[in-house]
């Protein structure tokens, strides 16, 4: 497995194509930040609370890692090269070790990511006569977020072996989030708090705009929805290769 992780990691830094994902992976908390104009309403907030708010849709960083998990599955079937790959390795070593090089490529990105946000917040806030200030709020964000991570790459890695199609997948973990499930939100909250990308958005803004679940509930369903849909992967690509 150790042998799949590596192979996915240097795969990661190389070839042109990865500049999709890389792109994806800032693509939603940008979404998020432009699609609703309150968040730059700075006016009358200290610091501490601008910074906060500002970095907020690092929440839905979850959608993004979904899509980086799945591409070192995705990336194989796309290309054709996944009947060696299991050829070689076995479906349980490139199954688990797929799973882990996603995540830790995720959490790679969500770095850089991160870095880059608060670099790109902190100007922002400079306009408006505010300084960067980490309170305590503002940590639980990105700790949140960085869990949100974590859970989004298992479930679009899993997606990307239930599925096994590259396109299939991207429908699945980034339009349906921004579709769909941004749709419910704001029409029918009761039932878009239980899907998958709100449910573990909830880790890092618990009762968003009394929209999302509180944490407890965020983090259970977040984790059954990883760990169902991984379930179903592992049993789904055992019995395509036995």
């Amino acid at each position: 497995m150790s042998g799949v992780i590596r192979s996915e990691l240097l795969r990661a830094v190389s070839g042109l194509s990865i500049l999709a994902v890389y792109l994806v992976a800032v693509l939603m908390p940008t979404f998020v930040l432009f699609s609703d104009g309150s968040r730059f309403a700075l006016d009358g907030l200290d610091a501490g609370a601008a910074t906060a708010r500002l970095l907020e849709p690092l929440a839905w960083s979850v959608v993004s890692a979904a899509f980086v998990g799945a591409y070192p599955v995705t990336r194989e079937y796309y290309y054709g090269s996944m009947d060696r790959t299991l050829t070689a390795v076995g479906f349980r070593r490139a199954f688990r070790g797929k799973l882990v090089a996603g995540v830790l490529i995720a959490l790679a990105l969500a770095g850089v990511v991160f870095l880059l946000w608060t670099l790109a917040i902190s100007l922002l806030l400079a306009r408006h006569g505010l300084a960067l200030v980490f309170t305590a709020e503002a940590w639980r964000i990105i700790a949140g977020a960085v869990a949100g991570v974590v859970l989004g790459a298992l479930i679009g890695g899993a997606i990307g072996w239930i599925t096994r199609n590259y396109y299939a997948t991207a429908i699945i973990v980034l339009v349906f989030p921004m579709a769909l499930e941004f749709a419910l939100l704001r029409t029918a909250p009761e039932v878009a708090r239980f899907s998958p990308g709100m449910a573990i958005a909830a880790l890092s803004v618990p009762e968003y705009q009394g929209r999302l679940l509180a944490f407890a509930s965020a983090l259970g369903i977040g984790v059954a929805w990883a760990i169902g849909l991984v379930a179903l992967a592992a049993v789904r690509g055992r019995r395509s290769v036995a």
